[in-house]
């Protein structure tokens, strides 16, 4: 099931599936609907059913899905059964809110070590996490392997920063710098795109308006 090639929207929604049933374990329920997962991810209770139906039975007749069989199975799917250390780049008002909210609730993903390179802010613990020099960056993910890096650095800086991640051999990357940013092939680079989220909402209202 891992190597099965799925579009990326099927994949958004297999996250948000995963999201819900975590939920609902957590809440002690034992088995869920696909009109449950769609009413609690938004979608139609008949993609759910598509999606999931693309990877086998998951369901059982009168019963809906198990909870704790089908998060093993998605989570299987997604690959995050145990998924890489994220590191964030920049330790300034961004970074430092995103290790401070930290990473419970998704599945399994944990801050490893934030870097800057103010020396005012390099020695810092925020939210248990320590922020290193930049200098420390290779031995880090030489020694981790598989990291995922967030970019969390002023406007300006993202393509310095993205430059020094992939020397160090880091392949995937999240970024909060909505600048135009060179990678090279085997790179995966991923935006935070909140103008375009915030265009859909008003865009919502809109309609609202219009309705």
């Amino acid at each position: 099931m891992p190597g099965k090639k799925v579009s990326e929207k099927t994949i958004r929604r297999l996250s948000h599936y995963a999201r819900c049933l975590r939920e609902a374990r957590i809440d002690g329920t034992p088995f869920v609907t696909s009109k449950h997962l769609s009413e609690r991810c938004g979608i139609s209770s008949a993609a759910v059913r598509k999606d999931l139906a693309v990877f086998g039975e998951f369901g059982k007749q009168g019963s809906g899905y198990e909870v704790s069989g089908l998060l093993e199975n998605i989570e299987r799917i997604l690959g995050t059964c145990d998924p890489p250390p994220v590191i964030v780049i920049g330790a300034g008002i961004i970074g430092s809110a995103l290790l401070e909210s930290g990473l419970n609730g998704t599945g399994g993903y944990r801050y490893l070590a934030s870097f800057d390179s103010d020396p005012k802010t390099i020695g810092k613990t925020i939210a248990g996490v320590r922020v290193q020099s930049l200098a420390e960056l290779r031995d880090v993910v030489s020694e981790q392997g598989d990291v995922i890096a967030i970019l969390a650095v002023p406007p300006g800086e993202g393509q310095n920063a993205v430059d020094n991640l992939v020397s160090v051999g880091c392949i995937s990357i999240l970024s909060f710098t909505l600048e135009p940013l060179d990678i090279p092939d085997g790179v995966v680079l991923r935006y935070v795109e909140v103008s375009t989220e915030l265009d859909l909402l008003t865009y919502s209202l809109k309609c609202r308006d219009r309705s």
